[in-house]
């Protein structure tokens, strides 16, 4: 099996994987999207305030507290976690990707305070059919990341935690 396989059978038995991680799989494919690593947010040099950026990496927290309609995400990648916030008007037109995809790309502009660093999410991309490629290893090697979507295959085992 190739590291891949290996790393999608890992999250079918045991929910995570110490041999690699799954976004990692996806790195080229992401930087042709222009998709920073999440670890670059936290590097002043490498960003600034207000720039418009994108991000991606697995859900692994939404939330929405109380009766407010902003979301607030969490994605993480090989490198690191993204917080990123949706504003209600966003949400609006972007409720089914935002409360669905287990593999997301999110631009928007980055807002830093301090060492709190958000991306205030602007639109979105589900990428959680990509994920099907990690089982099947000729195929993420040689997938164009401009061809159409995959079938959807059997979900990927990753579910978010969400509060809402």
């Amino acid at each position: 099996m190739s590291l891949s396989e290996h790393v999608a059978e890992d999250y079918v038995t045991t929910g995570l994987s110490l041999k690699a991680h799954p976004v990692a799989f996806f790195r080229e494919r992401l930087a042709r999207r222009s998709a920073i690593p999440n670890a670059d947010l936290y590097h002043a040099e490498r960003t600034a305030p207000d720039q418009r950026i994108t991000v991606a990496g697995l859900v692994l927290t939404r939330q929405m507290p109380g009766d407010k309609k902003v979301v607030f995400a969490t994605l993480e990648d090989e490198t690191g976690i993204a917080n990123i916030i949706v504003w209600p008007k966003v949400f609006a037109a972007n409720r089914r990707v935002v409360m669905s995809a287990r593999f997301l790309a999110v631009k928007g502009r980055l807002q830093r305070a301090g060492e709190v660093v958000h991306v205030l999410g602007e639109s979105f991309v589900d990428l959680s059919a990509d994920l099907a490629l990690l089982a099947d290893a000729e195929r993420l090697d040689t997938e164009d990341a401009a061809a159409t979507p995959l079938a959807p295959a059997a979900p990927f085992p990753l579910r978010s935690r969400d509060f809402h």
